[in-house]
């Protein structure tokens, strides 16, 4: 496979969803509070990053891609800057609607020589005004006209509330664009329509009502059938990627043998590097092996994370090489 960054340059991706701010505060443990047997973090520094469905865009955005991203968020605080966040990103803020009475969806991670001691969460689910609702269903039907590929990315913190999902994938259809979906929540009916679902195992499982011990392609048939999505991918951590379509055999790929660092953000990843295949041309299928080597990138390193096209560039083609060594 061979990704040709003229293709990427043109081409376009709009990714939709709930934008989360990630802020790591980072330190040093040395000692036990004699306050309570917790660790006592001697803090070295704070950083604030993207998340949710920014991160997703910041990885299209990474690749070169043409990328929009349209979220609701509240006011920044003064410990960081969204526009600066989105800059850095190459993303623009002018499609991020900003509603004052919403509270800003943080996720504060706590860590310590590279291990995660404490997460807090800041959110609260929104309601959203007809007002604003009126301003993302036109800032949609705008944007996703001059669009290759649509992405939801749902992580249930209020931004696909059911009127807003509904026209959407409505609207998206009608255009026949292909609309990408990493799913939240077990009633997968609502994005019935969809060109192609991601959920991971456990949501897979969740979302079909079935037992671990059930075969996973019974799972496939039981979310293809309430979804009426094109393709189910369905990510399994250690076990690699599975993609299962209405009218072909699953098709499967093995996860890559390495030291993980860190999970973070890694479905988002692989998101991304599915819609870059997708909107350059790319099959399903390959889609599926570059979201594979995309992920296998981002589970290296700390945190959310933006692969780079020579990075992505590089695992390719050591991946091809390993399969010419294993044929000869």
């Amino acid at each position: 496979m061979y990704l040709d960054k003229n293709r990427l340059k043109n081409s376009s991706i709009l990714v939709c969803g709930d934008l989360i701010i990630d802020h790591y505060v980072e330190g040093v443990v040395e000692r036990i509070s004699p306050e309570a047997p917790v660790p006592v973090l001697k803090k070295t520094q704070s950083t604030f990053k993207l998340g949710g469905a920014a991160n997703v865009a910041a990885n299209c955005a990474a690749l070169g891609v043409e990328t929009f991203l349209l979220a609701v968020s509240g006011v920044s605080s003064k410990d960081y800057s969204l526009k600066d966040l989105l800059e850095s990103a190459n993303l623009k803020e002018e499609n991020i609607l900003i509603d004052e009475s919403i509270r800003p969806v943080i996720k504060t991670r706590f860590m310590a020589d590279g291990h995660h001691i404490l997460r807090v969460d800041e959110e609260e689910l929104p309601q959203f005004s007809p007002a604003l609702i009126a301003q993302l269903v036109s800032r949609f039907e705008e944007l996703v006209q001059t669009v290759d590929v649509v992405v939801f990315s749902d992580y249930a913190k209020g931004f696909f509330a059911p009127q807003v999902l509904f026209h959407f994938l409505d609207f998206a259809r009608r255009l026949k664009k292909k609309v990408l979906v990493d799913p939240k929540g077990i009633h997968y009916q609502k994005y019935r329509g969809c060109f192609c679902i991601k959920p991971n195992k456990k949501e897979a499982y969740k979302a079909a009502n079935c037992d671990i011990t059930t075969p996973i392609e019974v799972v496939s048939r039981i979310l293809l059938d309430i979804t009426d999505a094109d393709h189910l991918l369905i990510t399994r951590s250690a076990e690699g990627m599975t993609l299962f379509s209405a009218e072909n055999r699953p098709k499967h790929v093995d996860a890559f043998k390495q030291d993980i660092v860190d999970v973070v953000g890694a479905g988002d990843t692989a998101l991304a590097l599915l819609a870059v295949a997708i909107s350059v041309g790319l099959s399903i299928e390959d889609g599926m092996v570059l979201a594979n080597v995309g992920s296998s990138i981002a589970v290296s390193r700390q945190g959310c994370v933006s692969v780079t096209f020579d990075e992505l560039q590089e695992r390719l083609l050591d991946c091809q090489k390993k399969l010419l060594i294993a044929k000869n």
